[in-house]
């Protein structure tokens, strides 16, 4: 299966370079992703400006506010992602444990002391602004994975303790994430992990074990869980009860509907004027849709993509020279582009559950917005630290 994975990658890769050299020279995988990442950027900035300014006048007496924090998170999230370009990979590689610490020690916080919001506890509060945990610890599982499948290398390949091993670290790190509650954030995590240790070459039985395990796991956490039962229920049918568990999901259907082929203009949204709850976040990709219609939603989601293929054309190049490590992270990030792509617009689109995933670089959320930054930065430094084959074995000392 995982020759399978790398086949179709390799495939990938072909007609890509097929076609590369009718390209201009300036169009290649570097500028393609940076050109993708700032078009989503400023998309969504104005769909934030124009969805948060009726929510923002009611709630805070400012149509800016959303705007001002969203450029404060925009301004954090450029510091942010300098910062990880500018610390070396290894760096990162050797530190997994310790960054593992850290990321346990936020999500420990989160239940502790977090803040609660709609029964949720999911951020910590800090000088005014708020942190969401499991947005870091996304990253920080990718890091540990991409090390952990190059370290234990034998052991994934041929041992079943390479998986035991890994499923403690997941078993603790999204048991946190569960208490908060976050499903979303539980089974971006998850399967972020399990992607990346099938993509390194673990046996189809244990990839097996590990896939039946999440899908018990979360099958519990819906069937004895009477809220998340009854979220997954109303989205086969939101219009068997719109005014209750449907109303935030045919809201969203209704937006897509008024705005066609070409949407009914900037600005112009019925749904954002307090029919479609917080529609600056989770739901932004509705009123966008309603606004620029399908043409608006072909340009986010075609960028959307092109960002993802520039994510992995980087890190296949990095495992084809042999930087391990590197490349396994490009993938885990790919990942977690992909699923939230794929959740957040499905759950829109009424074809999967309402979860609290975001619109990479396109929804509201300060915490998203930076660790999305930093993700794209981590891609950037192994784009440009994996051009030439390794001349040295990886090893690390964990």
């Amino acid at each position: 299966m995982a020759g399978f994975a790398q086949t179709t990658i390799n495939k990938l890769n072909q007609v890509y370079e097929r076609w590369l050299p009718k390209l201009p020279a300036e169009v290649n995988v570097r500028n393609v992703l940076i050109f993708s990442v700032l078009a989503l950027l400023c998309i969504g900035s104005i769909m934030v400006a124009s969805a948060s300014m009726p929510y923002a006048e009611r709630m805070h007496e400012n149509a800016f506010h959303y705007v001002l924090r969203h450029g404060i998170s925009i301004v954090v999230a450029l510091i942010a992602a300098v910062i990880a370009y500018r610390v070396p990979l290894n760096t990162w590689f050797n530190n997994t444990f310790f960054l593992w610490i850290v990321t346990i020690a936020l999500l420990a916080a989160v239940v502790l002391v977090g803040t609660e919001v709609n029964g949720s506890k999911r951020w910590i509060r800090v000088a005014g602004f708020t942190l969401q945990a499991s947005e870091v610890a996304k990253v920080m599982m990718a890091i540990f994975t991409a090390d952990y499948v190059v370290r234990r290398a034998e052991e994934v390949r041929n041992n079943i303790k390479g998986l035991i091993r890994l499923a403690v670290i997941m078993a603790v790190t999204v048991g946190l994430v569960i208490a908060e509650p976050d499903l979303g954030a539980t089974v971006v995590i998850a399967l972020t992990m399990l992607g990346v240790f099938f993509l390194a070459g673990a046996p189809l039985i244990q990839f097996g074990i590990a896939f039946g395990a999440i899908i018990a796991a979360f099958v519990f956490l819906v069937v004895f869980e009477p809220y998340r039962f009854e979220r997954l229920m109303s989205f086969s049918n939101p219009w068997n009860d719109p005014l209750g568990v449907g109303y935030q999901l045919s809201n969203a259907l209704m937006a897509f509907g008024r705005g066609e082929w070409a949407g009914v203009g900037l600005g112009h949204s019925i749904q954002k004027m307090s029919y479609l709850p917080e529609a600056h976040t989770d739901f932004m990709l509705a009123v966008l849709g309603e606004e620029f219609g399908f043409l608006g939603i072909f340009v986010v989601l075609s960028l959307s993509f092109a960002m993802l293929i520039a994510c992995i054309k980087i890190g296949h190049r990095a495992l084809k020279n042999q930087y391990l490590r590197a490349g396994y992270l490009a993938y885990g990030i790919s990942i977690i582009f992909l699923l939230q792509i794929m959740v957040n617009a499905g759950m829109n689109m009424g074809m999967l559950p309402t979860k609290g995933l975001t619109l990479p670089f396109i929804s509201y959320g300060g915490s998203s917005l930076i660790m999305c930054a930093v993700m794209v930065s981590l891609i950037l430094k192994i784009e440009a630290s994996t051009h030439e084959i390794n001349p040295s074995r990886e090893e690390s000392s964990f």
